[in-house]
């Protein structure tokens, strides 16, 4: 597994980007911003839904802010029931996800959403501990620079 990204979870993506740019000195540098939808047909655990998302790099870290549009997906639930702020730490894991997903379930974790998404093969694990998500991924799409 090789780190990806810090996965953050917002009820508004530009504010939460605009806050994160002023305070890392009001450099808002290069992001991807776009909405992606995960339809019932491609999810495996879990329900899909649709996000707004925005993807680029600050001091060196990749971050993705999550924005659910609709109010029944899995990232919606999360937002009512967490709030704004952490959501998961992800990680590429080449031809290697479905021996890291099954480690990680040995290790107590459960699958709380999976989905194939095009190529992607995304997968969100939650640790016993009920507090610490996992994405593991399959591939890594490009991502933006500094």
């Amino acid at each position: 597994m090789k780190f990806w990204h810090i996965g953050i979870l917002t009820p508004d993506v530009e504010k939460t980007l605009d806050a994160l740019c002023a305070m890392s000195g009001g450099r808002r540098g290069v992001w991807q911003i776009g909405e992606i939808e995960f339809p019932s047909s491609e999810m495996i655990t879990g329900s899909g839904g649709r996000l707004k998302t925005a993807v680029g790099r600050m001091g060196g870290i990749v971050y993705e802010l999550i924005q659910p549009l609709d109010e029944h997906s899995f990232h919606a639930a999360a937002l009512k029931r967490r709030g704004p702020g952490l959501h998961h730490a992800a990680y590429v894991c080449g031809e290697e996800l479905d021996a890291d997903v099954a480690s990680c379930i040995a290790a107590g974790a459960q699958i709380v959403w999976e989905a194939r998404h095009g190529e992607e093969h995304v997968c969100y694990l939650e640790a016993k501990d009920g507090g610490s998500v996992l994405e593991l991924i399959n591939i890594c799409p490009p991502m933006p620079e500094e």
